[in-house]
C-alpha cells in the first residue's frame, strides 16, 4: 500500500520533468516549510492526493492515513524538500541581483523568516545559504544608506580611485581583498580601508585635511561606482553556485526516492505473480507443445532450483516478462485473468522461438 499511494504521482511528477515541476507546481507550500516532520507530512499529502486520481489506485483499497517509509526514503524526501526550498530562494535572490539598474529589497521583502532557514542549513551541501543571506542583507543594508554626494571638480578622485585600483585588486577570499573585508568588518571596515588615501597622500591630506565633505564624497562614489557592483557580482556568483548545487542535491535525492520507488514497484508485481504456475508453452517453429512448472519466489526469497526472470513489469492486468539466459534472452508478454488465476499471452526468444503460454495458477504463495 505505500508503493500504490506514492507511485501514481510519481509518474505524473516524473512525466513533467522533475523536480523542477514540483517545485513549480508546489513553491508556495515548499518555502512554508521548516522541520522534517512538516516536510514528510506534505510530501505524503501530495503523493496520496495524486495517488487518489489514479485509474490504478481505483482498484485498490483506500490509501492509508499514516505512510510508514523507510528511514533512508524519509532522509531523501526531507533533503529533495530542503534542496527545492534552497533552489527556489536562490533564485530569488539571482533575480534581483542579475539587475545592476534596480535597488535591492531588503532580506525581510523576499524571504519571510529565519525558521526554514536554520532547518535547511543542518543539511551541510546547503550551507552556503547562510554566506549569501549574511552578504545579501549586508549589500541590501548598505544600498539603503548610502547618501549620494556631488564630486568637485578637478582630478582628485581619479587620483584617489586609482590608488584603490592599484593598491586593492584582490576579490577572492586573502584576508586583505575587499570582499574579506567586507564579509569580516562590514559598511563600516571599507569606510575605514578608504581613509586609508588620506592617511598616505600627504599631498591631499594638507590640502583637504579640513575637507570632510569631499572625503565623503570620494568615499561614497568609490563605492557606489566600484565597490557595491564589485560585491553585488560577487554575491551573484556565490548564488548562482548555491543554485546549482542545491538542484544538484535535489536531483540526487529524487534518484534516490526513484530507486526505491523501482524496487518496490519489482516487489508488488512479484507478489502478484508469487505462486506456482502450470505453463503450456507452444513453438511456432515446429508446433511443439511443452508443459512445465513455473515458481515465482516471494520477492525476499531466491528460487534456487529455477532461473528468474530479471526484469518483471505489471500494468494494470498487462504482464511483461524477461529471462536472460548464457545465449540469449526471452521476453514474455502476457495477460493475467480471472483474478489473477490465469496467464496468457506470446514470446519470443532472441535464438528464434517465438510461440504462444498458457498458465494456469496451481498455488499461490504463502502470506
Amino acid at each position: 500500500m505505500i508503493f500504490w499511494s506514492l507511485s501514481p504521482a510519481f509518474a505524473n511528477q516524473e512525466s513533467t520533468g522533475l523536480p523542477w515541476s514540483f517545485l513549480k507546481e508546489h513553491h508556495t507550500q515548499i518555502l512554508q516549510l521548516a522541520s522534517d516532520d512538516e516536510a514528510l507530512a506534505f510530501f505524503k499529502s501530495t503523493t496520496t492526493a495524486g495517488a487518489a486520481d489514479s485509474r490504478i489506485h481505483m482498484k485498490l483499497q483506500p490509501v492509508p492515513t499514516q505512510l510508514n517509509l523507510p528511514a533512508e526514503i524519509e532522509e531523501a524526501i526531507t533533503i529533495y524538500l530542503k534542496s527545492l526550498a534552497t533552489t527556489s530562494h536562490a533564485q530569488i535572490f539571482r533575480e534581483v541581483l542579475v539587475k545592476p539598474k534596480t535597488g535591492i529589497p531588503p532580506l525581510s521583502d523576499i524571504i519571510p523568516g529565519d525558521a526554514q532557514l536554520q532547518w535547511i542549513t543542518k543539511h551541510s551541501p546547503l550551507q552556503a545559504l547562510k554566506p549569501v543571506i549574511d552578504g545579501y542583507q549586508q549589500v541590501s543594508a548598505w544600498s539603503h544608506t548610502m547618501t549620494s554626494h556631488p564630486l568637485p571638480p578637478g582630478e582628485e578622485f581619479a587620483k584617489f580611485a586609482s590608488y584603490y585600483d592599484q593598491t586593492y585588486q584582490e576579490w577572492d577570499d586573502s584576508p586583505q581583498s575587499w570582499t574579506s573585508i567586507f564579509t569580516q568588518h562590514g559598511q563600516q571596515g571599507i569606510e575605514d580601508r578608504l581613509l586609508e588615501y588620506w592617511q598616505t597622500s600627504t599631498h591631499m591630506a594638507n590640502q583637504h585635511q579640513s575637507a570632510q565633505p569631499i572625503r565623503d564624497a570620494f568615499t561614497q562614489h568609490y563605492i557606489e561606482t566600484r565597490l557595491l557592483p564589485m560585491f553585488r557580482m560577487t554575491l551573484l556568483t556565490k548564488t548562482s553556485e548555491l543554485e546549482a548545487t542545491a538542484y544538484r542535491t535535489a536531483w540526487e535525492a529524487w534518484q534516490n526516492i526513484q530507486q526505491w520507488q523501482q524496487l518496490e514497484q519489482t516487489n508488488v508485481d512479484s507478489t502478484r505473480l508469487c505462486g506456482t504456475w502450470r505453463w503450456i508453452v507452444h513453438n511456432h517453429q515446429n508446433h511443439g507443445d511443452r508443459k512445465m512448472t513455473v515458481t515465482f519466489s516471494p520477492p525476499d526469497q531466491s528460487s534456487p532450483s529455477q532461473i528468474a526472470p530479471t526484469t518483471i513489469e505489471i500494468h494494470g492486468d498487462t504482464v511483461y516478462l524477461k529471462w536472460t539466459f548464457p545465449q540469449g534472452v526471452q521476453e514474455d508478454s502476457l495477460l493475467l485473468s480471472n483474478n489473477d488465476t490465469h496467464l496468457e499471452g506470446t514470446f519470443k526468444n532472441s535464438l528464434g522461438p517465438h510461440g504462444s503460454i498458457s498458465g494456469k495458477r496451481l498455488s499461490a504463495c504463502q502470506p
